[in-house]
């Protein structure tokens, strides 16, 4: 298993920086020359200082590490205030690519359009609501990776129960502390590819 905050690589760039094909990459992990991890969605992960280690082993050119990609975080609340606070505070620490919808509808051409890593979503919301959202992220392939943190000011057991059952892989009630956002999304994003789930903030 990775350790937290291991940087690893796709084999799309292995293969780029040796200059082989996916297929030869995908030779190098079954015959066990090349360490790696699979992702429940059956992508092959490699850990960066395994790979150098196997570029030293075969006097490869050693690899310049490039800036870790930054999340992209999708906030949807119909409520501007709230909406306007958390792209302010999440703009603020320079850790995140940003963009916003005002309800679950606009949210759905944001996805297909942004791409996130991590979507705030908040429950109670016109036309598609959290809970409807939530289910349609979590139940399409193309999208089931993306971890979403539903936020709500009606507090209930049901609500928090309904939202899991959803797919929400944390919950979180409103009014937070921004520091207690960030540290959500912070895990989430470490947990993201390995299959882990969060619970309730």
């Amino acid at each position: 298993m990775a350790m937290k905050n291991e940087r690893l690589l796709t084999t799309g760039e292995v293969a780029a920086h040796c200059r082989v094909s996916y297929e030869t990459v995908n030779n190098w992990i079954k015959s066990g020359k090349l360490v790696a991890y699979i992702t429940p969605g059956k992508h092959h992960r490699i850990p960066l200082e395994g790979f150098r280690s196997f570029l030293q082993q075969h006097n490869w050119p050693p690899f310049a590490e490039l800036p870790a990609p930054k999340p992209k975080v999708l906030v949807v609340d119909d409520d501007q205030r709230v909406l306007k606070g958390i792209l302010r505070n999440l703009s603020r620490t320079g850790e995140y690519e940003l963009a916003t919808a005002a309800d679950g509808f606009e949210a759905g051409l944001q996805i297909a359009k942004f791409q996130p890593d991590l979507i705030v979503l908040d429950l109670m919301m016109p036309r598609v609501d959290g809970f409807e959202l939530c289910q349609k992220i979590k139940s399409a392939p193309e999208t089931r990776r993306i971890r979403v943190l539903v936020i709500t000011g009606h507090s209930s057991e049901e609500n928090m129960q309904q939202a899991l059952a959803a797919g929400a892989d944390a919950y979180m009630t409103k009014p937070f502390a921004m520091k207690t956002l960030q540290k959500a999304l912070q895990e989430l994003w470490t947990e993201v590819g390995r299959g882990v789930k969060t619970s309730r903030f």
